[in-house]
């Protein structure tokens, strides 16, 4: 064993592997099935037929392949639930991970999470959860940082590095922002001051948590401010406006390829099981049939 490990390490060492575009890497899976799944099917095709070697090598296939699925979705001692398959072909991995998606107060969202309606009536993560340290209480915290960057980045529409607020929005941000830069510096030295790059920022207040219809909602007040820098390089921020800003989090649904898998694996199992069995209860007749002995034919007395 030691000489077979020292030779698949030489064999693989500097070597770069193939993209997954090359199609040597597309067709080394389907390969691998036909070398290793067609080899058992032809031995049982030898001995039980094409049709019976398919069934039963199916009914044997399909229920590995159920009881597996079983352990990927509900988990089992040393497997943990939601394992195995976790997205299927074509999906980005995190396609069913958990997810904070951002809302604005009077929108469809909240219109479903009634919660909404008062952002007095949200608590603290202290308070949420009952403590203020610990791994839950740092789980929480580093996960509602997803959630306040979504948040201030829709109070800003932020959307792939560009700030896409309507014209109306920036003429009255630019107007406020005049004015606190006047009350700032004072209204000689207005002229000192440009508008930086970039423009508009958006900083999340305290997180806030609870539950609407069974489902975590986060809130917070989103201050926007306008940015300005002098030639010396000094920046100013002014605030224009405050906001109340919302997300909810899409549970993980990391189970529901695995749970694809283990129905889709259990009806075939079946079918397998029912189409084998058919052909037992066919060849079981037959054999009755040839086993019957003929009644004779009984001479005439003359």
């Amino acid at each position: 064993m030691t000489a077979i490990s020292q030779l698949l390490v030489l064999a693989t060492e500097g070597a770069e592997g193939l993209p997954a575009e090359h199609i040597a890497a597309k067709l080394a899976v389907p390969i691998g099935i036909l070398i290793f799944c067609g080899a058992v099917y032809l031995l049982l095709w030898s001995n039980y037929g094409a049709k019976k070697g398919a069934l039963v090598y199916g009914t044997a296939f399909f229920g590995f392949t159920f009881v597996l699925g079983v352990f990927w979705w509900f988990g089992a001692p040393g497997t943990p639930v939601a394992t195995g398959l976790q997205n299927f072909p074509g999906q980005p991995a995190d396609q069913y991970t958990a997810k904070w998606f951002a809302f604005e107060p009077g929108s469809e969202a909240a219109q479903l999470l009634p919660a909404t309606n008062n952002l007095d009536d949200f608590q603290t993560i202290e308070e949420f959860i009952g403590t203020d340290e610990g791994p839950l209480f740092s789980n929480t915290t580093g996960d509602l940082a997803q959630a306040d960057e979504l948040m201030s980045q829709l109070a800003i529409r932020l959307e792939d590095g560009q700030i896409l607020l309507g014209g109306e929005q920036r003429a009255a941000y630019l107007e406020t922002a005049q004015q606190g830069l006047e009350d700032e510096v004072g209204a000689g030295n207005v002229d000192d001051w440009s508008r930086a790059e970039p423009t508009y920022t958006a900083e999340p207040g305290e997180p806030l948590l609870t539950r609407s219809n069974g489902t975590l909602v986060a809130g917070t007040t989103v201050t926007v401010f306008v940015n300005f820098v002098n030639e010396a390089g000094d920046t100013l921020a002014i605030p224009v406006e405050e906001k109340p800003m919302f997300a909810f989090k899409q549970e993980s649904l990391l189970y529901f390829p695995s749970m694809i898998w283990t129905i889709i694996s259990f009806l075939l199992f079946a079918l397998c099981l029912f189409g084998l069995d058919r052909i037992e209860m066919r060849e079981k007749k037959r054999e009755e049939e040839i086993d019957e002995p003929e009644s004779l034919a009984v001479p005439i007395r003359q």
